[in-house]
């Protein structure tokens, strides 16, 4: 469960270079495109399957907003499909990006007061019990799933988090 989570936080960032790739540099009609997941309304219980949302978001002119909500669904659709895929460039630039925005994040108190207090009400912390192997855990499978992404993780993340049967809402 810790490594698909991390996975799909990977996912979240190649999403978002893609779309911006898409949106701002294609098309020019976005300056800035912003992909977040959000696990809070999952259920805490050992065993439950985790539920969540994934959303996205950018500004535009709103004459063009149907337009560029459907350029996202159209490129979302065609990274499931494989009609457009993710490349090992794509993996590689956001598991770098993690890895420094980590080696800045660990130097900061706010940052490890936050890690510490969200593994501590972890599914994780429930299993192990003991906040400095819980902390230990999530650091290795952190490690891990950094160093094992790649391309094809990427797109079975894709496909695991957006099914086609996905439902979606645009606000």
């Amino acid at each position: 469960e810790l490594r698909e989570y991390l996975r799909v936080r990977l996912l979240v960032r190649m999403l978002e270079t893609r779309l911006v790739e898409v949106l701002r540099f294609q098309r020019g009609q976005v300056y800035s495109v912003s992909v977040a997941d959000d696990w809070s309304f999952s259920s805490p219980k050992l065993g439950t399957c985790r539920k969540g949302s994934l959303s996205i978001s950018f500004e535009c002119d709103p004459a063009e907003a149907d337009e560029l909500v459907e350029a996202t669904r159209a490129e979302l659709q065609r990274l499931r499909d494989g009609s457009a895929a993710f490349t090992e460039a794509n993996a590689s630039a956001a598991c770098e990006q993690e890895r420094r925005e980590m080696e800045e994040a660990v130097q900061k108190n706010d940052w490890w007061a936050g890690t510490i207090c969200d593994l501590y009400f972890s599914r994780c912390q429930a299993v192990t019990e003991e906040i400095g192997t819980t902390l230990s855990l999530w650091w290795r499978v952190r490690t891990e799933v950094t160093e094992g992404f790649d391309a094809a993780k990427a797109t079975e993340a894709l496909r695991e988090v957006l099914p086609i049967s996905a439902a979606s809402v645009v606000v």
